[in-house]
């Protein structure tokens, strides 16, 4: 909440779908609504705007966070954001100040007006962005923490900002000067400190400012790690790693955000509380105790959901789980005494004690208190001094505890009695035990003690004890790499520290540290500090320095010394490690069925055919063969019905480290759902999306595809498919479907077909187990039940895994492929049992037709084979032509002016975002370039470029370094394109007849009316599809002859269906394609459809017999729908709604929609655009109106669906109100 508005961030869900992030302010004052809505990624830098939402091709730049709030200090707000497509920043340095439309991969500070509008104030981008983005390193997984300004604060820094995310780097920022992009020295970040952490992070940091003032964050499958602030010479803030967790996290995603909690803001009590999804809630002490942040035992919680913090409230934890469960942990309530704590014994020196007398109260009748214990032994209570006998409820007595700090030792002693202590804050706890007269109360009463330690003398203190640097990549470029830490050297006694000596030892050498003229110094030829302490300099009492270090390996190995410092307060020593590697190298293979393992690049699993019923198993396999620990950066596993990763939180996970020389898998399943026999195949595929910290593997699209087939029984055809197949489970009473009886009492599907076969019957179908029929007369659709009630699941005694229909009058029917061909008198297109049907068409040519629901069968009048669309280099793509596959260049890029990556990608798409250059090219099927010349090297190339788009399997871009290039030049290769159809050998031309292509106005009973979109979701006509390199309209009225509706699209594909589906609209362009089999025709375009329909339903059209097909259309009253015809305009009823039999919404809605959804009633109603009314009777007060029916229906622009409080009324009663359109009303668009 800031300034009065509720402010929120948006993203996408894992990456799917088309979405751009976006931070909107809603007021909360009641009506007012959304005030402000900011995009992440906007023009000019912005990819172009697709509108299909299913594609995966938004800006993104999503804030998401890992489930961590937007943070703000008042009035303005901080958050982090993903992986983006623009970068506007190229790599041009440039200030946080000036605006950036391409807000991916920064930290955003946003102002937020008084009246809620946002405005950009300043970002952070990191120098490698755009490797971020190509390696799925969002810097977004982690929020953006605001640590208190009164501890962390420094030299020029009043308020810090920290950020940690899938980078596995800990941003340390000033957040009023965030740092811009590449602002920094040779173009690095401009910030206080980059922190390396061993892994990637999601959900973000934590802090706790007091003791010296702490952040935390979790790396995944690494320990919590905590470090402390300090400050260098100047006075500049940085910080130290000082401690982790004994315990490593979660092995995948979802360790959730560290959070801190103290009694009542004291020191001492401070709990650091991490939710993990496998080891559930876990406590520490917040300050680490000699490098180890030490676990406070609680009650174990099971793994808990992902990204949760732990909430609190009165004295209690509470964290939820992923079965729903939310739990509880707190202290007892029912408490025998009440005692005034905590017993703060202030500050103490060494070698003293200190007593105190604490004050308590019965709260209960009490027998008697049986003793007290302490967990520390410095602090002491006397037994003795506790009441005897019983106590009565207010009672009060008074007890005595000591600390006793006369037998500590400031130094590492064994002798010590009570071992070695550091100097500050100290907290233990003390427990009163009791022997209670009332049950229900505990018999135990913890209390909080407390103290600083304080000595007399100088103190030395050198944290961490340990500084690892991790493992640095050597190239084999000349280049060495190099890390960076610190360590705090401290004196926490009560006189001046001064410094006598410095010195660092390794297994082969010994050596004083010499500090150069400049401050710096080296320890051997790996490790060096910029600005080391100078002998006899010294550090007043409680004052602290941060010591930079440096570790620059110029080989592969390990590499470790101790560096100590020697003091008149003690002396100390810390250990800096570390080591070099060569980088890691990714292979990925998949299992065979031979047993071993498939190398192809691009990867792709294929199944082959799977039987329905069982299940089938391959193994995706990653290993590294490099140098150093490879990391999955990206991980998007396949979870569908049939097709699915068997563990896909755990296996292949990102953020998952994979050893040198050591592979990791994951299982793939097929698990084929159990189906009849004689069903038609049908393919279920999806990708799994990967990627690695190996800068040359890039992202991977795993190809996976199955093809699910069925047995096939009875009479077969030539190619080994079932001539007769399933049809549907009917209702058979009440007159029979099939009239032909024959018995068997071991019938089975296959011993009842060929029966029928032998008889000339069309139609098979088995039923109460030992039945079967025959017939040539179809089933009525009228009997047809749906699959999913399961009443044709009797079994077959001639064959057990079959089903021969059902109890109480079901029969299982199939029908002769050869004969007879599925239409809506049998069966309801439009539901599920579409997906069990496979239709045939005769045709010269070899075809393939598939139903919606991806079964597929093929059909052909001379051979049984079947065929798939053929990919084609686009010959055009607006202004440009293809000129060939070229090589990349001798140095670098061929075209090098700008770039784009899309994992939908296009020839068109490229085209388009390279629309100011006169070159473009399309590379490795995701990748395009643009220019204005190929650079030196770029040649011509007779092969390479193999690969299909991702946008679309059937256009080529390019390959791996070659390029699908085109150019606006009118210049072009010698290139032959040979695009043929099935049925010819010979190339079609792409020229046009010389009289022009025309919109066909009418084909049989159809009639054109216009160019529409896909839909929002799958196809606009849904029923049956059919692809055909000879396609012409007149043959795609033919094969959709059965429906109401059919379209043309992308020049050889053909839809057949009874209504558009939701988003499916008219468009004034795109449908600009020629026909495959006539090019004096129109056959659509991408994503168009040149639609026709047989409901004499046709908008005002004007044709172009121009390249773009211009379609003009205007709304109008739908007269006709199936049965029913219009009415008029009518108004509400009474009170009451006009029809009230049932009601219908959707964001989506047309007519033929709603009379569908009305079938069951003899009227149905259309209001407010968007609403739909059943009904058998209009109710009292709805009468004709002429006005008011203006609005347009949401799924449709040019229909008209009422309007506010009235209807565009229909009826399916003969003589009904018939009412002509035009008289009754006159629609006004608004």
């Amino acid at each position: 909440m800031v300034n009065g508005f509720v402010v929120g961030g948006f993203g996408g869900h894992c990456d799917l779908f088309n979405y751009t992030g976006m931070v909107v302010a809603v007021s909360t004052t009641p009506g007012v609504g959304v005030t402000s809505l900011y995009a992440m990624e906007s023009s000019p830098g912005a990819p172009p705007v697709v509108s299909d939402i299913t594609i995966q091709q938004g800006g993104k730049a999503g804030i998401w966070q890992s489930g961590m709030g937007i943070s703000t200090d008042g009035n303005r707000i901080f958050f982090a954001t993903g992986n983006g497509e623009g970068h506007a920043n190229g790599e041009t340095p440039s200030s946080g100040r000036t605006p950036l439309s391409t807000l991916d991969e920064v930290v955003a500070d946003f102002g937020v007006s008084s009246a809620g509008k946002f405005s950009l104030t300043d970002y952070f981008e990191p120098y490698e962005y755009q490797a971020m983005d190509a390696g799925d390193r969002d810097l977004g997984s982690g929020g953006v923490m605001l640590p208190d300004p009164t501890v962390f604060a420094g030299f020029g820094v009043s308020q810090m900002a920290v950020t940690v995310g899938k980078n596995g780097k800990a941003y340390i920022m000033n957040a009023n000067n965030l740092g811009g992009f590449a602002q920094g020295p040779g173009g690095s970040d401009n910030i206080i400190q980059t922190i390396i952490a061993q892994g990637a992070v999601f959900g973000g940091p934590g802090s706790y400012p007091l003791e010296g003032g702490y952040i935390y964050f979790t790396p995944v499958g690494f320990p919590t790690v905590c470090y402390k602030i300090g400050f260098d010479a100047n006075g500049k803030p940085q910080f130290t790693l000082v401690g982790q967790t004994l315990t490593n996290s979660a092995g995948r995603v979802g360790t959730g955000i560290p959070t801190i909690t103290t009694y009542q803001g004291q020191p001492g009590t401070g709990i650091l509380w991490v939710a993990d999804p496998d080891q559930g809630l876990q406590a520490f002490n917040a300050v680490p105790a000699n490098g180890t942040l030490t676990p406070i035992p609680i009650p174990p919680t099971g793994g808990l959901n992902k990204f949760i913090r732990p909430a609190f409230g009165d004295g209690r934890v509470y964290v939820s789980d992923a079965s729903g469960h939310v739990m509880c942990m707190g202290s007892p309530v029912a408490l025998p005494l009440e005692c005034a704590q905590p017993i703060d014994f202030g500050n103490l020196a060494i070698g003293n004690t200190e007593n105190m007398m604490v004050n308590c109260t019965a709260l209960i009748a009490i027998q008697d208190v049986i003793g007290c214990k302490t967990a520390d032994p410095t602090f002491q209570c006397q037994n003795s001094s506790l009441p005897q006998g019983s106590l009565a409820a207010g009672a009060t007595f008074s007890f005595l505890v000591t600390w006793n700090l006369t037998q500590v030792s400031i130094q590492n002693d064994p002798l010590a009695s009570y071992g070695y202590i550091i100097p500050g804050v100290k907290g233990s706890s003390l427990t009163i035990y009791t022997n209670n007269a009332v049950s229900g109360y505990s018999n135990q009463l913890p209390v909080s003690v407390k103290g600083v330690i304080v000595s007399p003398t100088a103190f030395l203190s050198v944290i961490p004890g340990e500084v690892d640097f991790g493992g640095l990549v050597i190239t084999s470029g000349g280049s060495y790499p190099t890390a960076t830490s610190n360590v705090i050297i401290s004196n926490i006694g009560n006189q001046t520290l001064v410094f006598q000596g410095f010195s660092w030892t390794n297994d082969s050498a010994e050596s004083n540290v010499t500090i150069n003229a400049d401050g710096s110094a080296s320890f051997g030829t790996d490790f060096s500090s910029p600005l080391f302490p100078a002998p006899d300099s010294a550090l007043a009492p409680g004052a602290s320095t941060t010591v930079p270090l440096i570790f620059a390996p110029y080989a592969v190995g390990e590499f470790a010394i101790n560096l100590y410092f020697w003091t008149n307060g003690g002396n100390g020593y810390t250990i800096l490690t570390g080591s070099g590697s060569t980088a890691p190298v990714a292979n990925i293979s998949h299992s065979t069925i031979e047993g071993g393992w498939d190398y192809s690049n691009p990867v792709v699993m294929d199944f082959g055919n799977v039987l329905a019923g069982t299940t089938s198993t391959m193994i995706l396999r990653l290993c590294n063969s490099g140098g150093s620990a490879l990391e999955v950066t990206k991980s998007k596993p396949p979870i569908d019905p049939e097709l699915t990763a068997a563990n896909p939180s755990v296996d292949l996970h990102e953020g998952q480290f994979i050893d040198v020389n050591t592979c990791a898998e994951a299982e793939i399943d097929i698990i084929a759902a159990p189906l009849g026999v004689n069903r038609p195949p049908h393919t279920v595929s999806d990708i799994w999306i990967l990627n690695t910290n190996d800068l040359t593997f890039g992202v991977h699209d795993v190809q996976i595809t199955a093809n699910i087939v069925t047995r096939q029984v009875g009479p077969l055809l030539s190619n080994g498919s079932a001539q007769y197949l399933y049809l549907g489970c009917y209702l058979d009473t009440s007159g029979r479907q099939l009239q032909q009886e024959y018995s068997n009492t071991t019938n089975d599907n296959g011993w009842c077909q060929s029966k029928c076969l032998a008889g000339g019957y069309t139609f098979a179908g088995t039923e109460y187990s030992t039945e079967c029929w025959c017939g040539n007369n179809p089933p009525s659709v009228s009997k047809f039940t749906d699959e999913s009630l399961k009443l044709c699941s009797m079994q077959c005694p001639g064959d057990l895994t079959q089903a021969c229909g059902g109890v109480g009058g079901y029969i299982g029917i199939y029908y002769d492929s050869t004969k007879y061909m599925p239409n809506s008198g049998s069966i309801p297109i439009s539901s599920s049992s579409a997906s069990s049907v496979a239709p045939t068409v005769s045709s010269s040519a070899t075809i393939v037709v598939t139903t919606m629901s991806q079964t597929t069968a093929t059909a052909s009048a001379s051979s049984s084979s079947s065929s798939t669309s053929r990919p084609i280099a686009v010959p055009t793509a607006g202004p440009y032509s293809f000129v060939g596959c070229y090589t990349e260049a001798t140095t670098g890029r061929a075209l090098n002016s700008m770039s784009y990556y899309n994992d939908s990608l296009t020839i068109e798409m490229c085209a388009s975002v390279c629309a100011a250059y006169t070159w473009f090219g399309t590379e490795y099927a995701r990748e395009c370039y643009c220019g204005n010349s190929p650079q030196p090297g770029s040649v011509p190339t007779t092969s390479g470029c193999n690969m299909l788009c991702k946008g679309n399997p059937n256009e080529y871009c390019g390959g791996p370094n070659r390029l699908q290039m085109y150019n606006s030049l009118g210049t072009s290769s010698n290139i032959s394109l040979s695009i043929s159809a099935m049925s010819t050998t010979s190339p079609l031309s792409l020229s046009s007849s010389t009289t022009g292509p025309t919109v066909v106005q009418t084909a049989g009973p159809y009639s054109f009316v216009g160019c529409y979109t896909e839909a929002t979701t799958g196809r606009a006509l849904n029923s049956m599809s059919y692809y055909n390199d000879s396609l012409t309209v007149e043959m795609c009225a033919s094969v959709c002859a059965a429906y109401t509706w059919f379209g043309t699209e992308y020049a050889r594909e053909c839809y057949c269906g009874n209504n558009p589906q939701p988003g499916s609209v008219p468009t004034t362009s795109g449908c600009n394609m020629l026909c495959e089999g006539n090019p004096n025709e129109y056959c659509g375009g991408p994503n168009r459809l040149q639609m026709y329909n047989s409901l004499g339903m046709r908008p005002n059209i004007s044709y172009s017999s121009s390249s773009s097909a211009t379609v003009t259309a205007t709304p109008s009253v739908v007269p006709s729908v199936g049965a029913y015809s219009y009415i008029g305009c009518y108004t509400e009823a009474t009170g009451q709604r006009a029809l009230t039999g049932m009601a219908y919404y959707n964001d989506s809605l047309t007519v033929e929609m709603c009379a569908s959804v009305c079938n069951a009633f003899t009227r149905f109603g259309v209001e407010y655009s968007r609403e739909c009314y059943c009904g058998n009777t209009i109710n009292a007060g709805s009468v004709l109106t002429t006005s008011g029916c203006s609005m347009l229906c949401k799924g449709n622009s040019l229909e008209y669906c009422g309007g506010p409080v009235r209807l565009n009324m229909y009826s399916n009663i003969p003589g009904n109100l018939s009412q002509t359109p035009s008289s009754t009303f006159t629609a006004t668009s608004t």
